[in-house]
């Protein structure tokens, strides 16, 4: 898999391009700069946008990248859907605007679900605890963990729907059981491993 990361404004949310062999792809969490995500994703066969939850920071861009792959289908857990059309509760007022997402969810996601790449399978992880929909993306070893998991740290719990016990609760039995060698993308800072996390997050050791 080639994996293509961009750091996007407002603050630096990681934002992924995900493409296999065939040029099949999805895109992960566009969070802002959607002119810098659709210039390197143009050439690509986009099938899905993928939200690990709508915290505007994660989904500033969304409206203008759905828009230039109109074949894309955009998934987010359900319990998160509701939000992407609601400014208080997808924080953007917190930057000062009151952003509302003008499209459709094609695919509402539950824990456990599977998505189609070419032929691979894009699993889908809900990690509750940073919000009450979060969820997380495993391919191939590859696991992309929005604002549940970071290097070292983990997500904060106090936004609404944020609960800390909850969120150790996700990662100790939801990521920590994954494949020691599984590589971590977060939705902030850099990547890390799943098998470092167990031994040396000073917030949640296995």
């Amino acid at each position: 898999m080639r994996i293509q990361t961009f750091q996007v404004a407002p603050i630096g949310t990681n934002c992924y391009i995900v493409s296999d062999d065939m040029k099949n792809a999805f895109i992960i969490d566009p969070g802002g700069d959607s002119d810098l995500i659709i210039e390197n994703a143009k050439d690509l066969n986009v099938k899905y946008l993928l939200l690990t939850h709508t915290h505007y920071d994660h989904i500033g861009a969304l409206d203008e990248v759905s828009q230039a792959f109109p074949e894309a289908r955009l998934a987010v857990h359900g319990l998160e859907k509701n939000a992407l059309y609601d400014a208080a509760q997808n924080l953007s007022v917190g930057f000062g605007l009151s952003y509302e997402y003008c499209g459709k969810v094609d695919i509402e996601l539950k824990d456990g679900d599977e998505l189609s790449l070419g032929e691979q399978k894009i699993k889908i992880i809900h990690t509750p605890g940073h919000t009450v929909g979060g969820v997380c993306y495993y391919i191939k070893d590859l696991l992309f963990s929005g604002d549940t998991l970071f290097k070292a740290s983990v997500g904060r719990t106090d936004l609404p729907g944020g609960d800390a016990v909850t969120l150790l609760q996700s990662i100790k039995e939801k990521l920590y059981t994954l494949p020691g060698k599984t590589a971590v993308y977060p939705g902030h800072m850099e990547q890390t491993i799943i098998g470092w996390e167990r031994k040396r997050n000073p917030y949640v050791k296995q």
